[in-house]
């Protein structure tokens, strides 16, 4: 069982199908492309600012590394896809090999495990603001650091128990045009589309509930609570909030009708306005691993102040293995010189 990450399985039926899609074939990898590029350095630049000092003591922390962790695995597929479609749809890695099909069955799980695996995070990281913005002296077990290191694993878990069956199924298949296709077998699908759709529509709802929580205890007295504390609490549950709505909705709200499209098709089928929707809400999807490091920019305390300290320690470490280089140059001419 899988649904398609982009993909059309149209050519499977027919021999004389011409499905070409330019914007499965062209733009989708592009887009997967500026994704990889910026995604993946974004975010393992993200990752530096919260390791580098070794002290982890803080539950949004754990929880914020983990989405970091989710997003950087969510990049590392995206070569093998973006591969995939410039070839047309050809799943060509380590062609004619018994790893071509592990490699297709790990890079779709690992796909879809880590989008839900970080939905689950960004819910878990606003239900953690909204409770340490109420100050209550109740200590919730989420907002522990080893009931936020529990949460982690059991998410983790969870989520690598719902790809078991995209591992242990074969996902590949050959279209009588010898194409390989990966990932595009719509069988059985449409009943995981729907719960797909009730787990991000209940994820929604709880950060929606936490932003309007905060933005409820905004117009509280200071004496309440820190104002700095609270407005970025507010930043960062409102940009998980705007994630969900730009990357998170468009997927999900048409990923059932473009299934039952799929999986009712019988031989060649015209180019529908489903299939570009689903190709552009397929890259708004991957879109979310960008716009998590800029949240952190603006929302996590001391993010940038740690981010200049790393840079600048850098930039200290460079000149001074410069100068000893061109120390040991100059020493080089200066002994040859006087020997000439």
């Amino acid at each position: 069982m899988s649904i398609s990450i982009g993909g059309n399985d149209t050519e499977h039926t027919s021999s004389t199908c011409n499905d070409y899609d330019p914007t499965q074939y062209v733009f989708l990898p592009m887009a997967y492309t500026v994704v990889l590029c910026i995604g993946l350095p974004g975010n393992a630049i993200a990752m530096v600012v919260f390791l580098h000092n070794g002290k982890i003591k803080k539950a949004i922390r754990i929880y914020l590394i983990n989405l970091t962790f989710a997003d950087i695995l969510f990049n590392l597929t995206l070569p093998l896809w973006i591969d995939y479609y410039f070839n047309g749809g050809n799943w060509n890695v380590l062609n004619g090999s018994v790893f071509s099909e592990i490699l297709c069955r790990v890079a779709g799980a690992t796909y879809y495990l880590t989008t839900y695996s970080a939905i689950t995070f960004m819910m878990l990281i606003s239900v953690n603001r909204h409770y340490t913005i109420q100050m209550s002296k109740s200590r919730l077990p989420l907002n522990t650091r080893q009931g936020a290191l529990a949460t982690c694993i059991i998410t983790w878990l969870v989520w690598i128990c719902c790809a078991v069956p995209s591992l242990v199924e074969r996902q590949t298949f050959q279209t009588s045009r010898s194409v390989t296709k990966c990932f595009e077998d719509f069988s059985g699908s449409q009943s995981y589309s729907y719960a797909m759709i009730i787990y991000v529509s209940i994820s929604f709802l709880v950060v929606l509930a936490s932003y309007i929580s905060i933005m409820k205890n905004l117009s509280l007295p200071l004496s309440r609570s820190r104002g700095a504390h609270r407005r970025l609490a507010k930043a960062m549950v409102l940009g998980m909030l705007l994630v969900f709505v730009i990357c998170i909705a468009p997927y999900h709200l048409t990923i059932v009708a473009w299934v039952a499209s799929r999986t009712s098709s019988v031989g060649c089928k015209p180019l529908s306005i489903l299939d570009v929707m689903h190709r552009i809400n397929c890259a708004l999807l991957s879109l979310n691993s960008c716009i998590d490091p800029v949240i952190y920019c603006f929302s996590v305390k001391r993010f940038r102040t740690d981010l200049l300290k790393i840079w600048h320690k850098i930039l200290r470490w460079v000149p001074l293995h410069e100068a000893i280089h061109e120390g040991q140059v100059s020493h080089i001419r200066s002994s040859s010189f006087t020997s000439s």
